[in-house]
């Protein structure tokens, strides 16, 4: 057992100096401004531009589903093209042969992507809201950092399945253009799903952003969110997870029977 410790050690200082550096290369991207923080205040600006008067509780979760939107896209550009990045930049054969796993050096990157993409939205949409004149609810601080929390831990390994399945694929760009709009529409992050036809709501029951906007909705309409919502989260993100790692294999796979680690 003592001789585990020294090594998880490692693999946590590993994932954490992976989401610090990624995190500062993410910051010098200019995409990723664009879709972290202009992004979400045009959606604002054009979602309270409406000519009825719009409630709190309606405000709560127009706030909260530009935030996501935005989240789900820094996760699609950022995290989703990692690998590809890390092949073309001749970097992804030097990851390997660290002495720790590529896994965890993977999941602080895409940690890094989501936590950096998550903050500059919130930062823009606590300037944005007041300057619009919305007034949304302000959940209890609980709530909120269990929102931000699992945001950040659910994106970031939707963000490894996504990276490792768009190598592994030969559309893997057109894989992220698919799933943009479709998950804001039937993902519930900007329609209600319970707007939607009703064979087109179990699409955002596999989207675990989707879960989360029920927590933000009933902490909006003062009641205290049940423990469903969590535990679809957390089902959801293993799953991810599991995939994400069986999709890397692959990758790994894939790499070393054509003889490249470069061009996968």
């Amino acid at each position: 057992m003592r001789e585990w410790i020294p090594l998880a050690k490692a693999e946590a200082w590993a994932m954490w100096r992976a989401s610090v550096l990624q995190a500062r290369e993410t910051a010098q991207v200019r995409t990723a401004l664009v879709v972290s923080v202009v992004q979400p205040v045009v959606l604002l600006v054009i979602v309270s531009q409406g000519s009825a008067p719009v409630g709190s509780r309606q405000t709560t979760e127009m706030v909260f589903g530009c935030v996501m939107i935005a989240l789900w896209s820094a996760t699609l550009w950022g995290a989703g093209t990692l690998l590809r990045r890390e092949m073309a930049e001749g970097t992804f054969a030097a990851l390997l042969v660290r002495p720790v796993s590529l896994l965890s050096v993977l999941m602080g990157k895409t940690l890094g992507i989501a936590a950096l993409g998550l903050i500059r939205t919130v930062a823009a949409t606590a300037v944005a809201v007041p300057l619009l004149g919305l007034r949304p609810e302000v959940p209890r601080a609980s709530t909120a950092v269990m929102v931000i929390v699992s945001a950040v831990l659910s994106a970031a390994t939707m963000g490894l399945l996504l990276s490792c399945a768009i190598v592994l694929s030969r559309a893997g760009l057109r894989i992220i253009e698919a799933l943009g709009y479709p998950v804001f529409v039937l993902g519930g992050l900007l329609i209600p799903p319970e707007m939607l036809p009703a064979v087109l709501r179990w699409p955002a029951q596999v989207v675990s952003l989707r879960h989360l906007s029920d927590v933000v909705h009933e902490s909006a309409h003062g009641r205290t969110p049940g423990v469903t919502p969590y535990l679809a989260i957390g089902l959801l993100t293993a799953v991810y997870l599991t995939c994400g790692v069986a999709a890397l294999s692959a990758v790994l796979r894939r790499g070393r029977a054509k003889g490249t680690l470069e061009l996968v």
